[in-house]
């Protein structure tokens, strides 16, 4: 079993990814551990830069490995980035409100909290997801879900096979964002 978890930062892929892979017994790629541990980034203006062709180049024999042995579970916002095998890809996904505190203590400066907020309302990652991978992937709102239910309801979906799951739209959200509506 190949699942990839990915979405915006703060929509909780790290926490359900964990539950879901131990659920599974499954073992877990982290992708921002796996770019630390394999130095894939450089520091621009005090950011890390990952080079996501170089990190795919890196991942993949990793993963064929983990693949022999039973499967996986890849968490990463740059999931969605580049295509990795899968049998499932979810895309987690959170109301731009509840985003927003979910990030607060995380003390991202306006502009990256901005980004995120942005992406989330125009649905970049399952639009990335779509284009990259050619599938449309399992969305889960985990906005006022705990993640041990969000985990739950994931392991169900890959038992029933399903192909599909919640249906979130943000877009009146970016209208006001964008000051396009009151």
């Amino acid at each position: 079993m190949r699942i990839i978890i990915t979405g915006t930062p703060g929509t909780g892929k790290t926490r359900i990814s964990r539950l879901l892979a131990k659920r599974m017994r499954l073992p877990l790629v982290e992708i921002k551990e796996f770019v630390d541990d394999n130095h894939i980034f450089r520091m621009e203006k005090g950011e890390k830069t990952v080079d996501v062709n170089r990190l795919r180049g890196k991942l993949l024999p990793h993963l064929a490995g983990l693949a022999r042995a039973g499967g996986y579970v890849v968490e990463g916002h740059l999931a969605c980035e580049m295509r990795l095998p899968a049998d499932f890809v979810f895309v987690l996904r959170t109301h731009p409100k509840k985003l927003r505190q979910r990030l607060a203590p995380r003390h991202y400066g306006r502009k990256k909290l901005d980004e995120n907020l942005e992406a989330e309302m125009l649905d970049y990652c399952v639009q990335r997801v779509e284009s990259v991978y050619g599938i449309r992937p399992l969305e889960l709102d985990t906005t006022e879900r705990t993640a041990p239910v969000s985990a739950q309801i994931m392991l169900k979906a890959v038992k029933a096979k399903k192909k599909k799951l919640d249906a979130p739209d943000y877009s009146s959200e970016l209208e006001s964002f964008l000051g396009l509506r009151p």
